[in-house]
């Protein structure tokens, strides 16, 4: 990644991270398309629609997603240093029955949230940086399924 990508994806992650006292709702859109995109993901999350707490579950994991993105792009000028981190996560993902087709669309649905929640100050050029940060986590996290399914 070069200098200004790396500027722009710390730039983004912290606008996004100061948008709302509890940041972990703004991961609920992002959930809201991927349910809308990929149905079968809601099985994933026990979320049912006809339960009133039913974005509790989804708001625990927008927690533990959150905390690792920030920590992700913290160590971002150490990609060497967290990677095997990230494949590893990549390998727990496995067991818990996640599809490695899922990652695609859930950086569409990342940027989603980030464009939601920070509108037209979300520029393209911050959009592609952030893919390519997504690109990067996606592909150790898909790196670490596949290895683990090789075992089995």
């Amino acid at each position: 990644m070069t200098d200004d990508t790396k500027s722009r994806i710390k730039k983004t992650w912290a606008n996004f991270s100061e948008k709302q006292e509890d940041m972990y709702e703004l991961g609920i859109p992002m959930f809201e398309k991927l349910f809308e995109l990929k149905p079968e993901t809601k099985k994933l999350f026990h979320f049912d629609e006809t339960n009133p707490e039913r974005w509790s579950k989804v708001k625990a994991h927008v927690k533990l997603l959150f905390d690792t993105m920030g920590f992700s792009i913290s160590m971002i000028d150490d990609q060497a240093a967290v990677t095997p981190i990230i494949v590893d996560l990549g390998t727990r993902h496995f067991y818990y029955g996640v599809n490695q087709n899922f990652y695609l669309v859930f950086g569409e649905c990342l940027v989603h949230a980030i464009t939601v929640a920070l509108g037209d100050s979300f520029t393209e050029e911050d959009k592609t940086a952030f893919m390519t940060f997504y690109h990067w986590i996606g592909g150790c996290i898909v790196k670490g399924m596949s290895m683990e399914s090789y075992k089995k």
